[in-house]
């Protein structure tokens, strides 16, 4: 019987896609890796977008990559598009405006049924939003317009 290995589910990153004083749209990537010879599912992999204020974390946003097949021997990458509406993204604007960039902790716990067996996996990234990124997306939606 050949020896099976936990899928490796990480969080490969988070891009900016939009920004205005009330909303922040983000992309964020989810990393499954399966090594082994069988398919596996991912059953959900809830997370929520996470920034400090006051050296509080405040979520910002939440989503969902929901149900995927993974197939054997492979890596699939996962983009799911959030957007926050919350009014905890004031205060996030707010420091990011008075320290120039602001860091996005994404947290969260991937679902995957594995043969017969469901597992659990959280993981947790923290990433740099800079002053550099949102002039690059503001000159691209001027662009658009």
């Amino acid at each position: 019987m050949p020896v099976f290995s936990d899928p490796v589910v990480t969080l490969d990153g988070v891009s900016l896609r939009k920004v205005s004083l009330s909303t922040l749209d983000l992309e964020v990537m989810i990393r499954v890796e399966n090594h082994n010879p069988v398919g596996v599912t991912l059953v959900e992999c809830p997370f929520a977008v996470l920034c400090k204020k006051e050296g509080n974390n405040l979520q910002i946003a939440t989503g969902n990559t929901g149900n995927a097949k993974i197939p054997a021997r492979s890596v699939t990458m996962l983009n799911v598009p959030v957007t926050s509406h919350n009014a905890a993204l004031a205060g996030a604007l707010v420091s990011f405006v008075t320290k120039g960039g602001i860091e996005v902790t994404i947290e969260g716990k991937a679902v995957v049924k594995f043969l017969v067996v469901t597992k659990t996996f959280p993981f947790t990234r923290t990433v740099p939003v800079t002053m550099v990124q949102i002039a690059g997306i503001v000159a691209g939606q001027e662009k658009q317009d």
